[in-house]
């Protein structure tokens, strides 16, 4: 470790802001000893290989991944009740039609289907969208983008699981409509 003391003390000098110092140790020396003689001396903290992927690890891409797992659970919340909505206003505008349905001997459960149909419809529409512009924008993006086959078919069934669950409130409006109401009443 020759000249690795003027090293350290010259960049404490030149700039304030140093942060951090890599030390390559020679072949054949241990990393705990090195790290343990840099510890002896005044203001300075040393780790080892292990320790420092162990505190990247535990520390920052485990906060980083919460803080991603919290977004995506917010915008999962928000997504299905936007669907739910639409899916929702959909079905208050076909209302009629609807009643009309039931009054020629509609089952409950082909009424059903066809609201839970346009919700799947509407789902695979978002996603088909939402992967295209990832692919073409990620390039793009400051930070590198890895989009992999297995999280985007994980997040189709996501997709299309909070679609089927949003379309349950306008699956039950349909349910209860009145065939009389077709026919004015």
């Amino acid at each position: 470790m020759p000249g690795l003391l003027d090293a350290i003390l010259a960049s404490q000098n030149a700039n304030h802001n140093v942060n951090a110092v890599l030390v390559q140790i020679a072949s054949g020396a241990e990393p705990e000893h090195v790290a343990s003689e840099i510890r002896r001396w005044k203001h300075l903290q040393a780790f080892t290989r292990a320790q420092m992927e162990e505190i990247l690890v535990s520390k920052l891409i485990a906060t980083s991944a919460k803080q991603i797992g919290m977004f995506l659970v917010i915008l999962a919340i928000v997504s299905a009740a936007i669907v739910a909505f639409i899916i929702y206003t959909m079905t208050l505008g076909k209302i009629r039609e609807i009643a009309v349905l039931k009054l020629i001997g509609t089952r409950n459960r082909t009424i059903a289907g066809m609201i839970l149909q346009q919700a799947m419809g509407l789902g695979l529409i978002g996603f088909m969208v939402g992967k295209t512009a990832a692919t073409v924008w990620a390039p793009f993006f400051p930070k590198f983008v890895l989009l992999e086959p297995g999280d985007a078919a994980r997040g189709f069934i996501v997709v299309m699981v909070i679609c089927a669950l949003a379309s349950t409130l306008a699956i039950r409006v349909a349910l209860r409509v009145d065939p009389a109401t077709a026919i004015g009443g």
